[in-house]
């Protein structure tokens, strides 16, 4: 039965022009990534019951070497932060450098890797550190309103790296440089204008020194939107193909779909707050905290988190979905050119390593893109 399954898919998208060599590989390297998946939540849920089981007051002791208050939040979020990320450090080396370069679709080299794996801790340990100094004051000072205040600042942070990541995060991983291409640069350009996109212009970033996967897109808002491309992407696409995949970008821009997903965001991560504070509030008696505003309870705070983006992930991936059916939808009316667009999603799912026709659980579970067979097959059907 699997055999006519799996033959009767193949069938249907060595039909719509995918390659099946590809989409064997592409099926195969997600099967080798979803134990890594599974190992990290499993590792991250038995580190939080080990940290509550008492563990977390001796942590908390630890960092009050400096005294209480900043520094010993400080401390004890640096400690704690190193406890989940040790354990997982080798599945990320062999999942983000041994995996990506067997499946040909890393070219980095080791030095290198470590090198942006660096930026990555540090980066996410400064952001991690500072996150928790506010929560905590918030916490303390405000108890009973603190998740409303922390909800109206993560809205604004979010704003703030959508504006400064592509200036200031992105060159630290990349080198960006102006299209050369002239030609293309100003029929990308009039492509925003028509769209009605303010943009700065258009970008090429270097990524073959470390990826063989094609980029492409808008980054940044107001004043820092730009056109990225890949040079993976330059190098592999028509001119046709290019246009097709910012027309499918800007459609966003025009659908306001930016705006409505960030509504849809910020409801789930409000939901979260909420599931945080009655969290919290349930777990200082039993496990001894001092308050919601107690260092100590930072796994409860965590592991509410992970499970409220778990529960409504699925929500938001439908409502992404949508969007960006609607976004290939505008595309193609755009551009009037469906072929360019139909070959593009055959082309960059073939190269990425994408399933295009992933199992329907697995789509509605973690996909925030239809799959490929949909977008090909909705391309045909304008």
């Amino acid at each position: 039965m699997e055999v006519a399954v799996n033959e009767t898919r193949d069938s249907r998208l060595a039909t719509l022009g995918f390659d099946l060599d590809r989409q064997r590989l592409a099926r195969e390297y997600n099967r080798k990534r979803l134990p890594l998946t599974a190992a990290r939540i499993v590792a991250y849920i038995a580190i939080s019951a080990w940290l509550l089981q008492g563990f977390t007051f001796q942590l908390k002791a630890w960092a009050s070497i400096f005294g209480g208050g900043v520094s010993q939040v400080a401390l004890y979020t640096v400690i704690v932060y190193f406890l989940y990320w040790l354990p997982v450090m080798p599945l990320g080396i062999y999942g983000g450098l041994v995996l990506e370069r067997r499946y040909g679709m890393s070219v980095q080299g080791f030095r290198s890797w470590l090198g942006d794996a660096a930026k990555s801790l540090g980066i996410g340990l400064g952001f991690s550190v500072l996150m928790v100094e506010v929560l905590y004051f918030l916490l303390a000072a405000t108890p009973d309103l603190w998740w409303l205040y922390a909800w109206i600042l993560g809205l604004l942070v979010g704003l703030l790296l959508t504006w400064i990541g592509p200036v200031v995060l992105a060159p630290l991983f990349y080198k960006f440089e102006p299209l050369s291409d002239d030609v293309l640069a100003a029929r990308l350009n009039a492509l925003a204008e028509r769209a009605g996109a303010k943009v700065v212009g258009a970008f090429r970033m270097v990524a073959s020194a470390k990826t063989t996967r094609a980029i492409g897109g808008l980054a940044g808002i107001g004043r820092t939107r730009r056109i990225i491309l890949s040079d993976t992407l330059l190098n592999r696409y028509t001119p046709d193909e290019v246009e097709s995949v910012i027309a499918h970008e800007l459609a966003h821009h025009v659908n306001r779909d930016m705006a409505r997903l960030a509504a849809a965001g910020a409801a789930v991560s409000l939901v979260g707050l909420l599931a945080v504070d009655r969290m919290l509030r349930a777990a200082v008696v039993p496990l001894g905290l001092v308050g919601i505003h107690d260092i100590a309870g930072l796994p409860i705070v965590g592991l509410a988190v992970a499970a409220m983006s778990t529960l409504l992930g699925p929500i938001v991936n439908l409502l992404s979905r949508r969007r960006e059916a609607k976004a290939d939808d505008f595309a193609v009316r755009m551009t009037r050119n469906r072929e360019a667009f139909r070959s593009t999603m055959v082309k960059i799912h073939d190269q990425n390593l994408g399933v295009a026709d992933p199992h329907p659980l697995a789509e509605f579970l973690f996909h925030d893109h239809p799959s490929g067979r949909r977008r090909v097959e909705g391309a045909d059907s304008k």
